[in-house]
Parts: structure tokens; sequence; C-alpha cells
């Protein structure tokens, strides 16, 4: 298995300025893990400076730690063209990054449609701005990515829906081996009716509930999680990662959520997810 993490396991320490993006490079370089994705929110930082992207990607290049995904947010709901641009922007960065992966959203994280037509009518604009991205991501080289996230474009059928429909050979999926419980869908059916199209894996962890206070996401099934250290929580991560084990050239990475302090947290799911896959293997 390729086991990386993303900078998104770093965000609290890097919003802070305990660490910045080169502090994680050798982090990781010191660790474990093997690669790196970097999640940009909406990237604005790194379109606007260049250098830092340049510089950043040859330090990656020098610890031996490549970037091999970079995400960020998006929304195609409109069927804008502004925002097709901005994607496609975004795309030049992670070339720059030296990433083979692009995953954009084509979503606010919390949107749901309010009825089936109204999903009908965005799908469709969805899959033309798809379409749109993975062009260009064809010209660099490149894979572009949609990741079963938040409450619209998640759950295994919709994702394998939007690959079919997009019809690209480089349109693929990455993979959260958790997030379908977002939509209520049962971990292993998301992992299951999506491996074959996946370009790129995510793990992470929850502590799942069926009621609990502040802190706690609620579910469409109504059930409540809480980001966790991998293997400390309630996701069955040796079945999930047997699942994996049949994909060994995809990119793997922990995408810890939790609250427990980042660095010993990030270390310890390392350590457990590799402990979980040998014992699957």
């Amino acid at each position: 298995m390729k086991l990386g993490v993303s900078s998104y396991c770093f965000r609290r320490l890097m919003s802070s300025g305990e660490m910045d993006l080169i502090g994680v490079l050798d982090w990781v370089a010191a660790s474990r893990a093997g690669h790196i994705e970097i999640a940009a929110p909406d990237g604005a930082y790194y379109l606007e400076n260049e250098q830092v992207v340049r510089d950043t990607a040859k330090h990656a290049e020098s610890v031996g730690v490549p970037i091999v995904n970079y995400l960020v947010s998006g929304d195609l709901r409109a069927g804008d063209g502004e925002e097709v641009d901005r994607l496609r922007r975004q795309l030049d960065v992670a070339h720059r990054f030296g990433a083979r992966i692009f995953r954009h959203d084509v979503a606010p994280w919390a949107w749901r449609e309010a009825d089936p037509g109204e999903f009908e009518s965005t799908f469709a604009k969805v899959v033309e701005g798809c379409r749109a991205v993975a062009d260009h991501a064809a010209e660099l080289g490149m894979v572009s990515t949609i990741e079963n996230h938040g409450f619209f474009m998640n759950g295994g059928e919709r994702l394998a829906r939007l690959v079919h429909e997009v019809d690209r050979p480089n349109f693929r999926v990455t993979l959260d081996l958790g997030n379908g419980l977002c939509v209520g869908e049962v971990p292993g059916k998301t992992a299951a009716d999506l491996i074959d199209v996946s370009a790129s894996i995510g793990v992470k962890d929850f502590h799942i509930r069926r009621s609990a206070g502040d802190g706690w996401l609620k579910t469409l099934a109504g059930d409540h999680l809480l980001g966790t250290v991998a293997g400390h929580g309630d996701v069955d991560l040796p079945g999930l990662l047997a699942l994996v084990a049949t994909k060994p050239d995809v990119p793997v990475s922990l995408e810890f959520e939790g609250m427990e302090e980042p660095l010993p947290a990030i270390e310890r799911s390392i350590a457990n997810i590799l402990r979980l896959a040998e014992g699957v293997a």
C-alpha cells in the first residue's frame, strides 16, 4: 500500500502558524508516510504565489516526498464559465506542484438538493463542468477527480453515475473511505461501488453515535460523527483496507480531522493503518 498523508491533517498547526507547508513536508519525510496531498480550500494563495508553489515542489523533490494530489473547493451547480476557468487555473497550480491528480468539489459541502428535479437539473450542469475541467487536465497529462464529499455529490451510486456521464478516461474519483456515512451509506458499499474508478483513496475514522452533544456532525441518517485517530473509531478499517489492497498502485492518504493533538494523532494513525493493512494482506 502506498500510504501518505493529506496536508489537511496539519490544518490546525498551519492555521496557527506553528507549521508551514515546508515544515509539513519535512515532518512527512521523517515519518513512515511516503507522499503528501495538498488540500487548499479555495487555492487562491497558491494561485497568487507561483514562486511558493515552485519552491514547495522543489523542496518536496529534495526530501523525497512526492506531491500526488492537489485538492480545492469548487461549485459547478450553475454552469458558470468563470468557475470552470478558475478550476482550470487551479489545475495549472497542481501541475506546477508536480501533482498528477487534481480533486475539485462541485458544490458547497453542506448543500443538498431540495427534490429530485433540482438534483437532475444540477447534475446535468455538473457533468458539463467536470468534462471541461477533465479536458484541461488531459492536456496537462493529469487525472481530474471528484471526491465523495459533503451532502450532494456523495454516495457510491451518485459518484459512479457521474464518472459514467462525464465519460472521460482521465476523470475518476478520490475515494474517501469514511465520507459515505455523511449521507447514511455504509462505508463498505461506498468503497465497493467506487474502488474500480478511484485514482486516489483517503482514510479517516469516526466515532459513530445515535445521539451526541456539541461538536458532532449529524448525518442524513440521523447518526452523529466525530473524527478521530485512524483505528480508534467505529469505521471498519480492516475490511476497507482489505478492499484497498486489491488496488496496490492507487495512492492512499490519511486524512485526520479529530480533536486530538495533531502530530501524535497523525503518527499514531499512520502506524495503525500500516498495522491493520498488514493484518489483512
